[in-house]
């Protein structure tokens, strides 16, 4: 395939390729949010997704009727989503944290093991409260960390296809306080393919009709770990009263020292 690849690092073309292969998830996530806040009687007008990728989680908000926010660090997110979503705010960040001239929100996520990228806990318990300072009254904060169990013994290499996409992610932890995460994606450019997948794929993907050939693109990151109970400990600091752990169905965990992934959901809840 070398022959056959045009280089690229981190740009839009990730941006394509992590919405083909990850936005699914992002959609079953809205879901069970919106079913989880029907279920509690809370009211969601106004969402912020922090670092919110390739803004699935958003689009699904605002097919329901929530007015809509996403902040990202890349730019290359920031062009596909303004270009993709026109009714969404798209707003370039420094960190994760930079909130802080956003408003207040009756929902805010942080999805896909983002907050993983803090590299202290001091730095988690400030995202909970930068958090909970704009969540109105009786605001949903939803995210999820891979945990201590995953990550600090996490070295793997694994391999997916299909017609549209070659994927390749590389785990490697240190053992101790950090994992780095690579993921590969080699986009199927060739237009022959294309027409047999998709009528539109040349518009969808945004690329260059080369003939027989693959777009690669890449991004690295380096997420950090901590004992859960600690973590736990930081929302609580932070001022939440209502917490729920649950796993990826948002099924309540019995026990967290089990869990690989762990969602959050803590409401703001003042007295």
């Amino acid at each position: 395939m070398d022959n056959n690849i045009i280089e690229n690092n981190f740009s839009t073309a990730f941006a394509i390729a992590w919405n083909e292969n990850q936005g699914d998830y992002s959609d079953n996530i809205a879901k069970k949010t919106l079913a989880f806040a029907k279920n509690q009687g809370l009211k969601i007008h106004t969402v912020l997704d922090i670092c919110c990728g390739s803004a699935n989680f958003l689009r699904a908000m605002q097919e329901n009727g929530m007015k809509c926010t996403g902040t990202e660090i890349l730019d290359s997110y920031i062009e596909y989503n303004r270009a993709k979503f026109k009714d969404i705010n798209f707003v370039k960040t420094e960190t994760i944290s930079d909130i802080d001239s956003l408003g207040s929100f009756d929902l805010i996520s942080c999805n896909h093991d983002m907050i993983n990228i803090l590299p202290t806990l001091e730095d988690w318990g400030t995202l909970f409260k930068k958090v909970y300072k704009h969540l109105n009254n009786g605001g949903i904060f939803i995210f999820d960390f891979y945990t201590k169990r995953k990550l600090q013994y996490w070295n793997e290499v694994t391999y997916d296809e299909n017609e549209k996409l070659d994927y390749i992610r590389n785990v490697v932890s240190d053992g101790q306080t950090k994992t780095t995460i690579s993921n590969i994606y080699y986009i199927n450019i060739n237009p022959n393919q294309a027409e047999e997948l998709d009528d539109n794929f040349e518009k969808r993907y945004s690329l260059n009709n080369y003939n027989k050939k693959y777009k690669r693109t890449e991004d690295i990151s380096v997420e950090y770990y901590f004992d859960n109970n600690d973590i736990l400990n930081e929302i609580k600091k932070a001022g939440y009263r209502y917490l729920i752990t649950v796993d990826a169905n948002f099924a309540p965990v019995s026990s967290i020292s089990d869990m690989n992934r762990m969602h959050i959901i803590a409401i703001k809840r003042e007295k």
